[in-house]
């Protein structure tokens, strides 16, 4: 698999393979990179079987020790620095063989004393593999297994290059994706400091970028912001959004905001990689699976899916040391809830998002978006908060722009929810300019 990428590289030479800190990077050079850091690492014994934790970014120096390391056809374990700080201790009872900190001087593997872990013997035998944990928001963070080469299959053909913005993090699936999906066809991957609005629509305007691939707290951010007036955005064709549930309501602003631009959801799990869909239309929810590795079904309201990128096995966490859950099913169990019409279906929100109010269901979504249709709303975020004798009730993050007070807000938002939702389904109670409940993977947070 990734000697098709070495002949990728080799085709585009001349073309710019990254842009970080300023400095474009053609694939000329980074095929050297690699070249050397690969005969670095094999230098130090690193290859087939070993596990190697990888701290870094984006940066030039960081992905061409990832591709050296997958050349050579080690487990890697990505992690950006604050990634590294918050679940070290995971990390070490992974037991890897190396540690590699691109942030370093020279990036010098550092061997670790090798640990006996009973998780190694699902490894593949003859390619690399990646170990992606899970964000843990619901509890203790679980370290998913991948055969990498089982990964890459949906980036084989042949498509025209283009840029696009690493968005998603260095130690998350989907900003994996981004990278490998660039690289593939010979695109250019644009590294930013910071995901925040201004610097991110910043390197849109200065490189010409035609993908940002994002979440939809950023792109309320980016409304927020009325950044569509302060930059130029014409460059881009695709802005992609997952990770979390739109807003149909924000997805209709975008739309009357950035008119020439294609947005497309996208759908991808830790345990899965990210999945080829089409949405039925810009400015609607509804998808369907096109990834011909991919079966789904939908079981009691809760989607299932099959895929030739599912996982090898989920490593957990607890006080005895990590245990093995290998990947004995076909099927994988994705604990999202969606609604189905024919061969479309529409993501509701995860099984632990649900509001149980009096053992009635409230999807935060739903009423997000009836929230959001109201003008003078610049966001809004539902959860749940515990309650006596309901169990829970809706709470309501808002969000104002300034042109009425909370008083008259609270007032029409009410009156608004009333109007379109059930009676049990209206916040019971409100918090105005509230607290960033965004995560470092730049989605809301909803653990009451």
């Amino acid at each position: 698999m990734f000697d098709v990428l070495r002949e990728r590289m080799a085709e585009n030479a001349a073309r710019v393979a990254l842009v970080s800190d300023g400095n474009e990077y053609t694939y000329e050079a980074l095929a050297e990179a690699v070249r050397a850091r690969e005969r670095q690492f094999r230098a130090d014994g690193i290859g087939c079987g070993q596990v190697v934790a990888l701290i870094g970014e984006f940066s030039f120096a960081s992905l061409a020790s990832m591709l050296a390391l997958l050349f050579c056809k080690a487990t890697v374990i990505p992690l950006t620095r604050e990634a590294h700080a918050r679940l070290g201790q995971y990390v070490d009872q992974l037991g890897p063989d190396y540690l590699v900190d691109t942030y370093g001087a020279d990036g010098a593997p550092r061997a670790i004393a090798p640990a006996e872990r009973a998780w190694r013997a699902i490894l593949p035998a003859d390619t690399g593999a990646l170990i992606v944990f899970t964000s843990g928001s619901t509890g203790v963070p679980k370290a998913i297994v991948h055969d990498i080469d089982a990964l890459c299959y949906r980036y084989l053909a042949k498509k025209e290059p283009l840029s696009s913005i690493c968005f998603l993090l260095f130690d998350h699936m989907g900003g994996i994706n981004t990278v490998l999906f660039l690289l593939f066809r010979g695109g250019t991957a644009v590294n930013v400091a910071e995901r925040q609005v201004d610097i991110v629509c910043q390197a849109v305007q200065q490189y010409r970028v035609r993908l940002l691939p994002t979440t939809p707290s950023f792109l309320s951010q980016l409304l927020m912001a009325r950044a569509h007036l302060k930059y130029d955005l014409s460059s881009l064709q695709v802005i992609s959004y997952g990770t979390e549930v739109m807003s149909e309501a924000v997805l209709r602003k975008l739309n009357e905001v950035l008119p020439d631009c294609v947005f497309k959801q996208t759908y991808g799990l830790s345990e899965t990689g990210v999945l080829q869909v089409q949405s039925r239309s810009n400015d609607t929810l509804w998808i369907k699976f096109i990834d011909p590795g991919v079966e789904s079904k939908v079981v009691d309201h809760v989607l299932w899916i099959k895929t030739r990128s599912n996982l090898l096995g989920r490593i957990v966490f607890g006080a005895h040391g990590p245990a093995l859950e290998q990947n004995g099913e076909e099927w994988f169990c994705t604990n999202d809830l969606v609604e189905t019409d024919g061969e479309y279906l529409m993501i509701l929100g995860r099984q632990t998002d649900i509001i149980n109010v009096g053992g009635l269901k409230v999807y935060p979504s739903e009423v997000e978006n009836c929230i959001h249709e109201l003008p003078f709303i610049d966001d809004v975020f539902v959860k749940a908060k515990k309650h006596p004798l309901l169990g829970q009730i809706v709470q309501a993050y808002i969000l104002l722009d300034g042109s009425l007070d909370k008083a008259e807000a609270e007032k029409l938002i009410k009156k608004h929810c009333a109007s379109r939702l059930e009676r049990f389904k209206v916040p019971s109670q409100f918090v105005f300019n509230w607290e960033n409940f965004v995560n470092d993977r730049f989605k809301k947070v909803r653990t009451p």
